[in-house]
Formats: C-alpha cells, structure tokens, sequence
C-alpha cells in the first residue's frame, strides 16, 4: 500500500474519530464513498483513504466540536469544494455567526438556570410555623417554573439535531 491510501482503521486514527463513524459520514454523503480498490487492484471490500480524504474528515471532527449540526457542516463543505477556501466566502461566515448566535443563546440560557438552582441551594423561607408540603414549598415553585422554562426555551438541543 502506498502512502496516500489508508485502511479505515489508520484514516481513524489520523483523523480522531472511529471507523463507525467514518462509515457513518460516508454513508449520509459527508465524505465521498472510499475507493475499494488499491492501485487498481481489487481489495475484497476494504475500504481505502486518501490524505485529503483524511483532511476532510478532520474538518468535519472539528465542526463537530464547535457544536455545528451535521447540516451546517454540509454547507460548508460544498462551499469548500466549490469555490476553495471556505473562510473566503460570505455564506461561511454567515453560518458561524448564527452559531454563534445560537452559543449566546445557549449561554443565556444556562445562567438563568444556574441563577434559578442557585435560589434552590440557599436556605429556605418560610414563616415562623409553616409547614412545607407540595402546594405551599417556595422552592417546589422555584422547580416548577424551571422546568416550564427549560421546556419552552431554546434548551439544550435543538429538535432533530445528531449525536455523532
């Protein structure tokens, strides 16, 4: 085998993420379908990489990293094998703005759930001589109207999104 084509197995280890997943990506058209031949020669079936396969696998780990969907990281994929260097166009930095946007967004969200769960932590108040049960707990409150705005905020994942 020569040097620019890799087994699955060393285009996972050069790229950081696993054979499972490179198959993944290959299967939902993020990396094109692997060459199953060597130099010609048929392989059995076994898959092999380039370096710029590599390269593009590694771009996507990244993308993944920085929280972007599957579906951004798509774009710019186009965008880069359309026109060059994705930084360069106007639509690259579009998407990573509204990521950005959405990480604020996020942001804002888990420190009014911090502020919310900080106020559950402190002591509680209560009148001298009241019992706590179920309907007259402040800090039952406190959980009920938390978990209503967890559930109609941005939350922490957007419907649809991957786990890959």
């Amino acid at each position: 085998m020569d040097q620019t084509t890799l087994s699955i197995g060393e285009a996972a280890k050069r790229s950081g993420l696993s054979v499972k997943t490179i198959r993944y990506y290959e299967e939902v058209g993020l990396i094109p379908k692997a060459a199953r031949t060597n130099g010609g020669v048929p392989t059995g079936g076994r898959r092999f990489y380039s370096e710029a396969d590599v390269g593009r696998l590694s771009f996507i780990r990244h993308a993944r990293l920085f929280g972007l969907s599957l579906a951004d990281i798509r774009r710019l994929l186009v965008l880069a094998d359309g026109k060059g260097c994705p930084s360069e166009q106007p639509e690259y930095r579009e998407i990573l703005r509204r990521h950005l946007q959405d990480i604020d967004e996020h942001m804002h969200h888990l420190l009014g759930l911090r502020a919310a769960i900080e106020n559950l932590v402190s002591p509680p108040r209560r009148r001298k001589g009241q019992k706590c049960s179920w309907s007259t707990c402040g800090c039952m409150g406190q959980a009920r109207s938390i978990s209503s705005g967890v559930s109609s905020s941005a939350g922490l994942q957007k419907k649809g999104e991957d786990h890959v």
